[in-house]
């Protein structure tokens, strides 16, 4: 890779930008630091010689070539931070042969190889026979208002890639629908809080006692009582694996169910998919249900925020249906994002599967994935990387890493698939 050092620092400064959303401010739709990060990233743009559009900072274009639109689109925003960490989230750190810090797997290593492997192809001097337009997002992970915002200022090109997703490359997406399951109050206990957003299994969730309870009952369901709360621990995971993690409100339903609180019918659908929704599979995989957010209600009850995984050709209409079956308090959050496919022989693909192959000197094929990725934005679009098959990047958890030596590669399979993409003399 060129330009490490380089690349490195650049890094270090865009992880170190806490780039969490925040509270909205004028000219600055998702808060000042996810702000900081646009303005950043596009001014690193801008001093490597690329046009730039910032779309009143909710989306950022960088602009390279002539011919037939490629479109490229991540994001620059990150999850919380959440608890576990031994290493400081915000700070770029080189430990064992990897890389750590916040963002640096989901989305601003990749951002920045993207925007360096562009780099390489405009100081190659190369000819190029495509237009690359390369799209910064800034609510990705918490609302795509920012896709949103920018439909209403430009029309996105047919093909493109998402560097958020896995290699060798996603033809398929699972779609994604957000539900919303109110619980009545407790008889002894407050509201359950737990979970920092809603498409990450709860990692840590806890629940006040207003009354006595059988404290051996915390043993049984390797709870604590810590600071007059009851607390429990769990491993957090990214929504479309929840078979990853370990749901920390799993244990504090059974411990409230015998309690004799009236939780049975929760624990038995939204835990143990008493709906058969798991049993709806396809080539793409299963369809996934994880209760990953808890809240207070306004009367006193608690709210489960859950996040539902969903292959092409079921749909959410056929979920929904399953849910109706139960008497749970059930409602829609959002089912705006369906499956999605694309052909995955095509040549769009093919020059991204190369890309990996010959990096990487493997055989592989075309994949689906159970995460929703902003590639979707795109009629024809494909998540790419730059996770690996069968390596743990920790994405929404504590302590996110990526093995150097993956790191590296990555890049340059970045770089040959946009080389060979500006390179194809007819139209994709």
């Amino acid at each position: 890779m060129k330009n490490y050092e380089d690349f490195i620092k650049n890094l270090g400064e865009l992880i170190a930008i806490e780039s969490v959303e925040g509270t909205p401010e004028n000219g600055a739709p998702f808060g000042k630091k996810v702000k900081d990060a646009l303005t950043y990233f596009l001014g690193l743009a801008e001093k490597f010689g690329f046009k730039t559009i910032n779309y009143d900072n909710y989306a950022g274009e960088i602009v390279y070539g002539e011919g037939q639109e490629i479109g490229i689109i991540g994001h620059l925003d990150v999850v919380p931070v959440g608890t576990g960490w031994t290493f400081p989230p915000f700070s770029l750190t080189e430990k064992d042969g990897y890389l750590i810090g916040r963002g640096i797997g989901d989305d601003k290593g990749a951002m920045l190889m993207t925007l360096y492997a562009l780099k390489e192809l405009k100081d190659s001097g190369k000819p190029y026979r495509k237009k690359f337009r390369f799209f910064v997002g800034c609510n990705e992970e918490s609302g795509w208002q920012d896709v949103a915002y920018l439909k209403t200022k430009t029309t996105l090109p047919e093909y493109g890639f998402s560097p958020d997703g896995n290699f060798p490359v996603s033809y398929a997406e699972k779609g994604f629908y957000y539900v919303k399951v109110k619980l009545p109050p407790f008889k002894k206990f407050g509201a359950v809080s737990g979970g920092t957003v809603i498409n990450a299994v709860c990692a840590y969730a806890e629940i006040t006692p207003k009354a006595d309870f059988d404290k051996t009952l915390l043993n049984k369901h390797g709870l604590s009582y810590e600071n007059g709360k009851i607390v429990s621990r769990g491993v957090a995971a990214h929504g479309s694996e929840p078979q990853l993690g370990k749901n920390a409100l799993l244990p504090l339903f059974e411990f409230l169910k015998d309690c004799g609180e009236d939780v049975g019918n929760a624990l038995d659908y939204m835990f143990y998919d008493k709906w058969g929704v798991s049993q709806m599979q396809n080539e793409q995989g299963a369809v996934t249900f994880s209760p990953n957010l808890a809240e207070k209600t306004p009367d006193g009850g608690t709210q489960i925020l859950c996040d539902c995984r969903i292959p092409a050709p079921f749909t959410a209409n056929i979920v929904a249906e399953k849910f109706a079956t139960s008497s749970l308090d059930i409602s829609v959050i959002d089912h705006d994002h369906p499956p999605v496919m694309i052909d995955k022989d095509g040549k769009f693909v093919r020059i991204l599967l190369d890309a990996y192959n010959s990096v990487t000197g493997q055989s592989a094929k075309p994949v689906s994935m159970g995460g929703s990725t902003f590639a979707r934005v795109f009629k024809k679009g494909c998540a790419f990387g730059p996770e690996f098959p069968h390596e743990n990047y920790h994405l929404h958890e504590a302590d996110e890493r990526v093995k150097k030596d993956l790191f590296i590669n990555s890049y340059e399979i970045y770089k040959k698939a946009i080389t060979d993409l500006a390179a194809t003399k007819e139209d994709i």
